[in-house]
């Protein structure tokens, strides 16, 4: 009687970590999935362009908001 309780209290404590382990793990799956299909260098490029183009938009303004030496100078 006695090694059916330990028998069934590890059986139960395996499946409780094995169930664990799975669902924490179920992240870290898609992320390698991401990384062998390729998606994941495909979301890193476009969050790249994205951020150049709004560097590129500031710099547009930085250098809008800055007058010409030429016209300065025909003044």
């Amino acid at each position: 009687m006695k090694t059916l309780r330990w028998y069934r209290f590890f059986l139960t404590l395996l499946v409780t970590l094995v169930s664990f382990s799975f669902f924490t793990g179920c992240d870290s799956a898609s992320d390698v999935i991401d990384e062998a299909t390729g998606n994941r260098a495909v979301k890193q490029y476009h969050r790249t362009t994205k951020k150049l183009d709004k560097i590129a938009e500031q710099q547009a303004e930085r250098y809008g908001n800055i007058p010409d030496d030429e016209t300065e100078e025909e003044e």
